[in-house]
């Protein structure tokens, strides 16, 4: 008999070889299929006439550190903790990285969105010194968009596919998440789910793409179906820039009114989940018992195959789709009841805005703040700037600290957008993607109302 633990490459046994021999009486080989590691070893072995053995079973010590590391982060507070530095951490890394934005609302000299915007203006005035008109705003608005939409949004899904596999491969997450998912199982959260929904605090798409990993189809739909109650960094963005232009006369309620949105949205996906689990009939039980986790360096070619694999899936099966709706709905920025406007406010975009402003009037929202909503269906990035064309972000430090929080807590959770969407579709086919819609847009509504009732009896 030989013993043989395979994989050595990504973590060996807290003994070597020859200790592990001694104390179990037969060979014990470390190999790896990938490096070769042992290979040689067992070959040799094999063709060697090992004497009949029998495995002795012995209880093996495991040595004080490993003992030590597994109690700390086995511990559910201390594992929830790290997963959620995890979560802020990484929101925080994007946010600096990608919008340029600090922790406290400042902004840096060069992000990723500043230097994309360059480019945009660059190829904008290029495109309309030399062709212009509706032509000119066609290939701009709407094939150039589309390709800088997916630029964007590449870097956030290529950046949070590095760390989502970098936490699983190291064997961080199915440590920490192992301690915790029973209990949040108790909430609703699928088990396993909760990784997923850490990552859609970085972007939504990854998080709703790796949900078609998670163990049996109940835990994928229902993962799946909450990923857009996280706010995503771009989302984030939103609170950001929003909080600090409305409340610049009182910074303190800044880091106040962008945190509130995050737990309300934790609230409603609660809800949400009652809801999916009742009409769906899923169950969120821990799934039998998970082996221990090693923590380990992840094997550097491997890696980095799995994140360019998960990248090129990801623009195959949702590029095409999320380039096809930008392109199909330029029209309606473009024109208007009176033909081909340069205005947007006297586009169909803007007529949708001003259809949809009696359903928020009763929240103190005009619809040149509602219809950047409508662009948000795309890509949230687009909202902020649909927020400056129609004057909505200064509209917006007129308005009460209740239709301010109103708005961020609906913009928090009230849809995915298409990337997102297209994902879903993918993951849980038409009918469940069109529920979710429903059920996002009816509960953000309810939230954000009764959030505008309770601070309207708060005397300010």
């Amino acid at each position: 008999m030989i013993l043989v633990f395979n994989m050595a490459d990504l973590w060996k046994p807290p003994y070597t070889q020859e200790e592990l021999s001694k104390l179990l009486s037969v060979p014990v080989v470390f190999t790896s299929a990938v490096t070769g590691e042992g290979v040689a070893r067992l070959r040799e072995l094999l063709f060697k006439d090992v004497p009949k053995s029998s495995l002795r079973l012995q209880d093996l010590k495991v040595p004080e550190y490993a003992v030590i590391k597994s109690a700390i982060l086995s511990r559910p507070p201390i594992a929830l903790a790290t997963l959620l530095a995890l979560g802020v951490l990484t929101t925080i890394f994007l946010m600096a990285v990608i919008e340029g934005i600090t922790p406290w609302g400042g902004n840096l000299p060069v992000s990723l969105v500043s230097l994309f915007d360059l480019l945009d203006q660059h190829v904008s005035q290029a495109v309309m010194a030399s062709i212009g008109g509706p032509a000119g705003r066609f290939i701009i608005e709407a094939l150039w968009e589309s390709v800088l939409t997916l630029l964007i949004l590449s870097v956030y899904v290529i950046i949070a596919f590095t760390l989502i596999v970098l936490y699983e491969d190291s064997g961080l997450i199915a440590l920490l998440s192992k301690s915790v998912e029973r209990r949040l199982s108790y909430l609703g959260i699928p088990p396993r789910g909760v990784v997923c929904l850490f990552v859609a605090a970085s972007c939504n798409v990854p998080a709703a793409t790796t949900a078609k990993a998670l163990w049996g189809r109940g835990s994928r739909v229902l993962t799946a179906l909450l990923t857009p109650y996280v706010p995503c960094v771009a989302r984030l963005a939103i609170f950001v820039a929003v909080a600090a232009a409305a409340l610049s006369r009182i910074p303190y309620l800044i880091p106040v009114a962008v945190f509130i949105p995050y737990l309300i949205s934790f609230g409603f996906a609660l809800i949400a989940s009652f809801i999916y689990r009742k009409a769906l009939g899923i169950k969120t039980e821990a799934i039998g018992i998970v082996p221990p986790a090693p923590l380990m360096w992840p094997r550097w070619n491997i890696y980095f195959k799995k994140v360019a694999v998960s990248y090129k899936e990801f623009i195959l099966k949702v590029g095409p789709l999320l380039s096809a709706v930008i392109i199909a709905l330029w029209p309606l920025s473009a024109y208007g009841p009176g033909g081909y406007v340069e205005d947007i406010s006297q586009s169909y975009l803007a007529a949708i805005g001003n259809a949809l402003e009696p359903l928020f009037e009763p929240m103190g929202l005009p619809w040149q703040v509602v219809m950047p909503l409508v662009g948000g269906w795309i890509f949230k990035e687009v909202v902020l700037g649909l927020l400056e064309a129609t004057g909505g972000l200064q509209i917006i430090s007129t308005l009460p600290l209740s239709s301010i929080m109103a708005f961020l807590v609906f913009t928090a959770f009230y849809s995915a957008c298409i990337a997102t969407l297209s994902v879903l579709y993918r993951t849980v086919g038409l009918k469940l993607t069109a529920l979710s819609v429903v059920v996002n847009l009816a509960l953000a509504y309810i939230a954000a109302f009764a959030v505008y009732a309770a601070l309207s009896l708060v005397p300010l």
